[in-house]
């Protein structure tokens, strides 16, 4: 399913997957000044490309090699698209990706695609490059400081995000987040969230959460809890997506990851 909203300048394209006719997951890509900021997963590809064709669209640029952000790249062919470099590789293999993920997004098809450099030029604007690792080793956002504006993929997703996947790397993402804090922009146009004011507050907001999370976290530990036992205590139960996922995508790897993070800590004081 596609719906679009619109934002100002900016084309909002929420993508919408299903499953035995039931929603399951949605993304947005963002359309600004001819440039099609990700392509969302390949099972709303079709789609895209439809919309697509009724519009002004000269480009794409992908902000990192996850399914639900490039798979509709190979349903564009047509145009030319710019990704990280070490996204390039990433979107020519399509490697196969585990049953629970083609169930929810469908199996990308290869797509070629040409390395970014530090900035992305549109028809009347350039975009900056910044590399945000941490949700992905890939991970980049958009800036465009004239306008206030941070395209901001799955950096920011929500404000209390509890789950995560094992490879994620909560610290390094954290760190990526304090490191956005330096540059001046007043609104996020997110993947997950839609478009978010007053970004800076909400970006501390996120931060904060995680990090009254890690010490209440690391208390427990020291008391002699498991991951597990913290993760019910101030998590609660896991949700369907983590006995679907096999545990990949989890409330206690968040936990874990936190854990970890204060280990490291530690061993270096």
């Amino acid at each position: 399913m596609l719906r679009t909203r619109q934002h100002g300048d900016v084309t909002e394209i929420r993508l919408t997957t299903a499953f035995l006719g039931r929603p399951m997951y949605s993304v947005s890509a963002y359309l600004f000044d001819g440039t099609l900021v990700d392509t969302g997963p390949p099972r709303t590809g079709r789609e895209l490309a439809r919309w697509a064709a009724g519009q002004q669209i000269d480009q794409i640029v992908n902000t990192h090699h996850h399914e639900d952000h490039v798979g509709g790249n190979a349903f564009l062919s047509h145009l030319p698209a710019l990704a990280p470099p070490d996204t390039v590789p990433r979107l020519v293999r399509a490697p196969r990706i585990p049953l629970y993920r083609r169930t929810t997004f469908g199996q990308p098809r290869p797509a070629t695609a040409s390395p970014m450099g530090d900035v992305v030029a549109t028809h009347r604007h350039t975009l900056h490059v910044i590399p945000t690792p941490g949700h992905a080793f890939d991970h980049v956002v958009l800036w465009l400081p004239e306008r206030g504006w941070l395209f901001s993929a799955d950096l920011y997703l929500m404000e209390r995000a509890r789950y995560v996947r094992r490879r994620d790397d909560v610290g390094l993402w954290m760190e990526s987040l304090r490191r956005m804090l330096g540059y001046d922009f007043d609104t996020m146009f997110c993947a997950h969230a839609g478009p978010v004011g007053d970004a800076h507050a909400a970006i501390r907001r996120k931060l904060a959460y995680w990090e009254e999370l890690q010490g209440e976290a690391r208390r427990l530990a020291d008391a002699g809890y498991s991951p597990r036992a913290i993760r019910r205590r101030l998590l609660g139960r896991e949700g369907f997506l983590t006995a679907w996922s096999g545990g990949n995508f989890s409330k206690e790897n968040l936990i874990r990851a936190l854990l970890a993070m204060g280990a490291g800590e530690k061993a270096a004081a």
